[in-house]
């Protein structure tokens, strides 16, 4: 541990009124570390401050001396302060990543998800998560977060990537949902235990991690086809856990996959099945609107006269006005006498 020295000094005696009529050592520990002479530094009735650093103090013993050379030593005061160490920070990113699970997971209250999630390191970090230094000690980083059985009902914030140094998480036996975020596992995960919640979806291909030697996915609501490499972990010394998942398929001990299902959720095939069948129903759509709509216009003439009926009738219309005017034309003449009448005997 070091420790800072102040020493504060006044020359307040009017018989000292030139340099070298009061002159001392300051001596630390037995160490010989300055030789003062307060009139020559600031003049008579004037303060002079003086500051002295003592490294690594291995002992709870600090001796401090004036010893005279020319006069008595004279002091004002003397100030000790230990200097403790600027405590480490936790990566930026990392700070993060946890406060986005926190709200993500829903934490509760109780367990102090505040601050700082891995300072001061003479404290604890938050519960649940364990930190380490960096290599070079400039920085702490989380490397583990324990969350089993703690009622979370949330999901996993996709932030979660940011945390490239954590080696164990363990989330199981709480109700979260949601997917299994895409990046997590590419890192330096070895144990991961998400047993016993309500994650959906497929499990993505960063889970293949070679550096992975625990899987625990079972009692979920998982889909989908299996990566190969993910179920190698239990053959090649590691241990793996998919049971409880209905949806999920592909590997031995699980059913095999429909054409529907690839590692990504549904499979190339299905994908152009679908997109295929959407097309089929978008042009049967389009042909059935367009043919509704020509019928329509169809009717929509035929309630109208065509051209030609329409002067076929005005002639007619104008016969009849001819004829019924030459009618009364007769019956007229006929009155006056002008056509006459014939007996037929």
């Amino acid at each position: 541990m070091d420790y800072l020295l102040w020493f504060h000094f006044a020359e307040i005696d009017a018989g000292v009124s030139k340099i070298g009529q009061r002159v001392f050592d300051v001596t630390v520990n037995g160490d010989n570390v300055s030789r003062v002479d307060v009139f020559k530094e600031v003049g008579g009735f004037a303060a002079y401050d003086w500051s002295y650093v003592v490294k690594n103090l291995s002992s709870t013993t600090l001796n401090v001396r004036l010893e005279s050379v020319v006069g008595a030593p004279i002091i004002c005061g003397l100030e000790n302060y230990a200097i403790v160490p600027v405590d480490l920070k936790t990566i930026p990113d990392q700070v993060i990543a946890m406060k986005a699970l926190k709200e993500s997971l829903r934490v509760p209250d109780r367990m102090g998800w505040n601050g700082d999630p891995c300072a001061p390191t003479n404290w604890d970090a938050w519960e649940g998560v364990t930190c380490h230094p960096t290599k070079d000690e400039t920085a702490l980083v989380v490397s583990q977060i324990d969350l089993g059985s703690q009622g979370l009902k949330g999901y996993i914030s996709d932030k979660i990537v940011l945390l490239t140094n954590l080696v164990s998480l363990n989330l199981s036996s709480n109700s979260l949902g949601g997917n299994i975020p895409s990046g997590l596992g590419q890192n330096s995960l070895v144990k991961l235990d998400l047993s016993n919640n309500k994650f959906t979806g497929y499990i993505p291909d960063s889970l293949t991690s070679s550096s992975l030697q625990l899987v625990l996915l079972n009692g979920n609501l998982l889909e989908g086809q299996v990566p190969e490499d993910i179920y190698s972990i239990g053959v090649h010394g590691g241990a793996i856990d998919l049971s409880g998942n209905k949806g999920l398929c592909g590997v031995p001990s699980l059913p095999d996959c429909s054409l529907l299902w690839g590692e990504n959720g549904l499979s190339k095939g299905a994908k152009i099945g679908i997109g295929v069948a959407s097309l089929v129903i978008l042009s049967a759509l389009i042909t059935g609107i367009y043919f509704c709509l020509k019928w329509k216009h169809r009717n929509d003439y035929d309630f109208g006269l065509p051209h030609e009926l329409t002067a076929l009738a005005a002639k007619r219309n104008r016969y009849h006005r001819q004829k019924s005017l030459m009618d009364l034309e007769m019956e007229r003449q006929h009155a006056k006498g002008f056509i006459p009448t014939y007996n037929v005997s």
